[in-house]
């Protein structure tokens, strides 16, 4: 008598498939984290330039750089009228140096584990703009 094949999958087909599913999520997965980075990067950087800007039509009003962001109209003393949180709140400003003729502003990764290749972003007021990664080596050329 001749057996009748069955159909179906052997455990090692299953097996098979099932590694080339997590090999493809592992790798899809790794350049969706990437991407999100990038855009919080960006995030990042557009915050740095508007409060760049608003640094200066702050210094043109009162004759100094401003030292405290968050400002709303009437606070006494003037803020820069700025978030000190990005729109995702994935990187924190703050502004470090502040007097009549110089300024900066510094954009800091709000997790540690969000971002190790730009952890801070920073400008100034000659338009010098400046990243650290993580180990606090220079990534200016990745991040901006």
């Amino acid at each position: 008598m001749a057996q009748a094949r069955t159909a179906g999958f052997t455990l090692i087909e299953v097996l098979v498939a099932l590694a080339v599913v997590a090999i493809a999520t592992t790798i899809a997965a790794a350049g969706y984290r990437g991407q999100l980075r990038r855009s919080h990067r960006a995030e990042a950087v557009q915050a740095l330039l508007v409060a760049a800007t608003e640094q200066e039509k702050f210094h043109l009003s009162h004759g100094t750089y401003g030292d405290r962001l968050d400002g709303r109209p009437g606070d006494e003393p003037p803020a820069i009228p700025v978030a000190s949180t990005t729109p995702g709140r994935h990187y924190r400003l703050s502004v470090p140096l502040a007097d009549a003729a110089a300024y900066r502003i510094v954009a800091t990764a709000a997790d540690e584990a969000a971002d190790p290749l730009c952890r801070e972003l920073s400008i100034d007021q000659a338009g010098r703009r400046a990243a650290t990664d993580a180990r606090g080596a220079d990534s200016t050329g990745r991040c901006w």
